[in-house]
């Protein structure tokens, strides 16, 4: 029996320390992404936090179009602002890397849809408990960190729709979207660190 306790002791320790890493990890993504959009919402967290899982697998039909939507909007962009690339969600998973690596030299638009492509693939785009689970995670530690953020009740009761609908994409808010302009594409972080950190490093 005594045994027995220390056993679920045990598993009960190991457990609180996960979720307790799993919150300081979440905490610690939140401060710095409020510090960089203090304009955001929820949606905006959100949507980091779906990107980190599914990547870009959602917005890709094919090379060519990937390269003419990049063409296309780097044509119509008035500013690209913002950091150069940054994790999409507190696991790290996929990095947004903003468009201004074309303008600037960096790479050229072919190395970013190729390393666009290989991001989206073997991606298993089904919702899942527990992608629902870190979300719901996610969203009790932004309810105890930052509790004024701006339409908290509105874009909660929106993504919980959402979810409950089998459906996880959102675009950014109309708020992000008017204070940042966000310009960026998805990459996945073994192919970041392989294809793109080292030219942004030269």
């Amino acid at each position: 029996m005594n045994k027995l306790i220390l056993y679920i002791v045990g598993v009960m320790l190991l457990l609180s320390s996960c979720q307790s890493n799993k919150e300081r990890k979440i905490e610690q993504y939140l401060h710095t992404f409020i510090n960089q959009y203090p304009a955001c919402t929820l949606q905006d967290i959100y949507k980091g936090c779906f990107q980190d899982v599914f990547g870009p697998a959602h917005i890709l039909s094919s090379r060519e179009a990937a390269k003419n939507y990049i063409l296309r909007e780097l044509s119509m962009a008035t500013q690209l602002q913002g950091p150069v690339y940054e994790p999409c969600g507190w696991q790290g998973n996929f990095y947004r890397v903003n468009l201004s690596v074309i303008k600037n030299g960096k790479l050229t638009v072919d190395e970013l849809v190729d390393a666009l492509m290989d991001s989206a693939e073997n991606i298993d785009t089904t919702l899942t408990p527990k992608f629902i689970d870190d979300w719901h995670a996610t969203q009790s530690v932004v309810k105890r960190v930052i509790p004024d953020l701006q339409g908290f009740s509105r874009d909660s009761l929106f993504l919980d729709s959402l979810l409950n609908q089998k459906h996880y994409v959102v675009h950014h808010s109309d708020a992000f979207n008017e204070h940042y302009q966000p310009h960026y594409r998805i990459i996945r972080k073994d192919v970041f660190e392989e294809k793109i950190l080292p030219k942004l490093r030269e």
